[in-house]
């Protein structure tokens, strides 16, 4: 509880001004409606989440607020002065439209802020069936241009995720027939990459795509292939290769 507590203080504290350098895709629809700019709150360095108004659909990877771990991508101040770039014990949900983690700071006030997806490392969170973390792909492209992050599938030399990406409609209301959709619509898609020192690259989950990312040991994942007959489609067995080609 004592962590949980001091968790929720340094969110309401000290998070530097780069964290809200970004404009999300979120914030851009709330220009694009009038809204205009989400704006940090008088005395604190975090906003709160960003307005979506005609925005409907999927915007969370779970929409519920889970324990949580968070790692920043720099160090920062904490309570008594001493900088960390790790806030533990605190609930969290991460909003894919914005790019933004989403904490509640204070449950019974509703109190939640944001904390935008370039200044994250990683997030780990348990979803009832097991902790799972979250990466940011940017941590893995040399050029740091990569956007999203993945839940981790296997991890070691070469890193298997589930990218999640939103797919936007846009309105399509035609008030002379009264037919159409009059707002926004945001589904969630996945993706699946492949992430290392090397860089970041998409794959399909398909022999030939995941025999190219391996090429390296070739004639042990082929060897393995033949002898476990794994099923491509599943990301579970296709997890489990990765593991294998990470032992070796």
């Amino acid at each position: 509880m004592l962590k949980k507590i001091l968790g929720s203080i340094g969110l309401a504290v000290l998070l530097p001004l780069g964290c809200l350098a970004q404009i999300s895709e979120g914030t851009k629809q709330s220009i694009a409606t009038g809204k205009g700019l989400n704006v940090p709150r008088s005395g604190v360095f975090w906003t709160s989440p960003t307005e979506q108004p005609g925005v409907i659909g999927d915007f969370y990877i779970d929409s519920l607020w889970r324990d949580g771990d968070v790692k920043l991508v720099k160090p920062v101040a904490q309570i008594g002065g001493l900088e960390s770039d790790t806030i533990a014990g605190v609930e969290i949900r991460y909003n894919v439209l914005n790019d933004e983690l989403e904490v509640l700071a204070d449950k019974a006030k509703k109190d939640i802020r944001v904390i935008r997806g370039s200044q994250l490392k990683s997030f780990k969170t348990n979803n009832g069936l097991g902790e799972v973390e979250y990466v940011n792909l940017a941590s893995f492209d040399p050029n740091g241009e990569a956007k999203g992050f993945g839940a981790v599938l296997a991890s070691g030399k070469i890193t298997f995720a589930r990218v999640y990406k939103t797919k936007i409609t846009k309105p399509n209301y035609n008030p002379g027939f009264g037919t159409g959709e009059k707002n926004t619509v945001v589904r969630l898609t996945t993706d699946y990459y492949l992430l290392s020192g090397s860089g970041v690259q998409k794959i399909s989950l398909s022999k030939k795509s995941l025999l190219a990312a391996m090429a390296d040991k070739k004639q042990e994942v082929e060897q393995y292939l033949k002898e476990s007959n794994p099923d491509l489609k599943d990301e579970a067995q296709v997890a489990s290769l990765i593991q294998f080609y990470n032992s070796k």
